[in-house]
């Protein structure tokens, strides 16, 4: 522990006359400690040339106006006692916000506050301390640090520890006011950001960008007394943004909001802002615009024009999903689309996945497809779900759907449908051409529903004719009971005396159930009837088979196998057509099914 005489000194600034008092005489600075003996303030105004005394409140000698003025300058004169440091500095620290225009003051939880006598004025010398040596003025800039003493001083413990933080402000000068910089906010730009796409669709009423207006903002003053200066606002965009009428332009003091009036993707021509359910677009790639999803229900029409042959107009990887997809081009590996409609000029890679709630058009097929309709220029090595196909040359692949036509068939193709496969020639082998009902995702669907009803309905009906059966057995054993009741009700009214009460609840018990036991019945006989038209609903859809047809225009040449699998029961039948057979389908010989045909 340092010696040292205790001394009195004159400071303007407590840290650097700690600093010059322990350098001349070779103490460390951090076991000096000081008491503040008295202070005064001055001021010194464009009217108050010589620094003057300031002898009342800050607040009312002068407006808000000049004390965040630069006119106004402020500084402090403390008589403080350098004296050793002996006992550990008081457990408070302080921080501020950036231009020290709000000063808090923290106790932590745990901390002992080791003080004397009144712990209010102890309390208020320890953070004038801390001010001091963070270089902030003290008796400026406190409106309520000596109200929240006096509720400290009444409950913070002394030589205990505290259970809680403790926090309060022991500074609040009128700080500075930033200003407001002119911002051009573009919102549809950084949500299709946020969803990973560069594209991004907008809904009616959705707020589509923003003009933010520049404000000025007000200087302050720190509780340090240093005048703070804010800069002017930056504006240099006032008139960028307009926007067309699919638009709706709100004004407000503070912005210019631009309102979607209908869903659509946002056009950005140099600030004018329009929305259109038609984009245009030369590729899409996860470089160039990520991928597209507005949904189906905004009704988009996407058109993708793209001239390099070299690459691809829809890229690896991207996802699209509108409600029309027009592509001039080809559609790249793991792309996947999904739209109403999709017309591709080129060519589908096979990893590509695509899906057409009603109509796909398509030159070169090689992927994956699901659609209502389809209409393939070529398909090769492709694959195609769907109610109906139309396919003009056919190069291996593999169709599933309820209606098939080809006009060229050439190899190693399998063709599954439901009703029909027409086909005008064939020019390969080692084609299949199946009749398979239950190949049809919905079609099987439906066969199962029924099937699951009618297990349903079987189980039920027979529990509920067991039960029935035991109830009626039992009601009509009651039957030589319930005419002794009725002869006794009988001869009590033919003798004038009243019946028993209990003789005429039996019979009206006896009815009710008789009552029951016929809507039972009746009930009983509609749901046999349910259960015998959904018998006949299966029956039907398991004669698929017999009502598929499969046409072809020439002579089978043997190199192409044709395949019918019944509905019911899953037996197939197959043969190697040879020779002109027009139409080829499956006939009922009494309980044989077989394979027929007919030019």
């Amino acid at each position: 522990m340092s010696r040292f005489t205790p001394v009195h000194k004159r400071a303007t600034q407590i840290n650097k006359t700690i600093a010059e008092f322990a350098a001349h005489h070779q103490i460390k600075p951090e076991l000096i400690d000081f008491d503040l003996l008295s202070y005064q303030t001055f001021y010194q105004t464009p009217k108050q040339s010589e620094w003057t005394l300031l002898n009342e409140p800050l607040e009312s000698l002068f407006e808000e106006k000049m004390i965040r003025s630069e006119l106004l300058r402020l500084h402090q004169e403390y008589e403080i006692r350098l004296r050793p440091l002996h006992e550990s500095p008081a457990p408070i620290s302080l921080s501020a916000n950036k231009t020290k225009s709000k000063i808090m003051a923290l106790i932590k939880a745990g901390s002992t506050l080791v003080c004397e006598g009144d712990s209010e004025r102890w309390l208020k010398e320890q953070i004038y301390k801390r001010k001091l040596r963070a270089g902030l003025m003290i008796g400026l800039f406190e409106p309520n640090l000596d109200a929240q003493l006096t509720v400290l001083g009444a409950k913070l413990p002394c030589n205990a520890p505290l259970e809680s933080d403790v926090r309060l402000i022991v500074g609040e000068s009128p700080g500075a006011v930033e200003p407001i910089h002119e911002a051009v906010l573009l919102h549809y730009d950084k949500k299709a950001k946020s969803d990973n796409q560069l594209l991004q669709g907008v809904d009616e009423g959705e707020l589509v960008a923003e003009y933010i207006k520049p404000k000025r903002g007000r200087n302050g003053r720190g509780c340090d007394g240093v005048f703070v200066e804010v800069a002017e606002p930056k504006s240099k965009y006032a008139s960028y943004l307009q926007c067309d009428s699919t638009l709706l332009r709100r004004e407000s003091d503070d912005n210019i909001a631009f309102f979607a009036k209908i869903s659509g993707y946002v056009k950005n021509e140099r600030g004018l802002l329009s929305i259109s359910k038609e984009l245009s677009i030369k590729a899409a790639s996860f470089r160039k615009t990520g991928s597209i999803d507005p949904g189906l229900e905004r009704e988009i029409v996407v058109n993708i024009a793209h001239k390099e042959s070299s690459e691809d107009a829809i890229g690896s990887g991207v996802s699209i999903n509108v409600k029309e997809l027009n592509v001039k081009g080809t559609v790249g590996a793991s792309a996947s689309v999904r739209a109403e409609a999709i017309n591709v000029g080129e060519q589908t890679h096979k990893k590509a996945q695509l899906e057409a709630l009603e109509h796909a058009n398509i030159k070169l097929h090689r992927g994956r497809l699901k659609a209502k309709t389809a209409k393939i220029e070529i398909l090769e090595t492709g694959s195609v779900v769907a109610d109906e196909v139309h396919v003009r040359k056919m190069l291996g692949g593999e169709i599933i759907a309820e209606r098939v036509i080809i006009d060229e068939l050439i190899s190693n193709a399998t063709v599954t449908a439901l009703e029909s496969i027409e086909i005008g020639a064939i020019f390969g082998g080692n084609n299949q051409l199946i009749i398979d009902a239950r190949a049809i995702e919905s079609y099987a669907a439906q066969l199962d529903a029924l099937q699951g009803e009618i297990k349903g309905l079987g189980s039920e009906l027979d529990a509920r004719k067991m039960a029935y059966t035991n109830r009626h057995s039992a009601h009509i054993a009651l039957a030589p009971r319930i005419k002794t009741f009725q002869k006794k009700l009988l001869a009590a009214q033919q003798s004038g005396q009243a019946p028993l009460k209990a003789d005429i609840i039996r019979i009206k018990q006896y009815k009710q159930a008789q009552e029951e036991l016929g809507a039972e019945a009746e009930a009983l006989t509609q749901m046999q009837c349910r259960l015998d038209e959904t018998i006949m609903r299966l029956r039907r859809l398991e004669e698929a088979d017999l009502h598929a047809r499969i046409r072809h225009k020439n002579s089978y040449d043997g190199q192409s196998k044709v395949i019918f699998i019944e509905t019911r029961n899953g037996r197939r039948h197959s043969f190697v057509p040879e020779g002109r057979m027009g139409t080829i389908f499956l006939r009922k010989e009494g309980d044989e099914t077989k394979i027929a045909w007919e030019n």
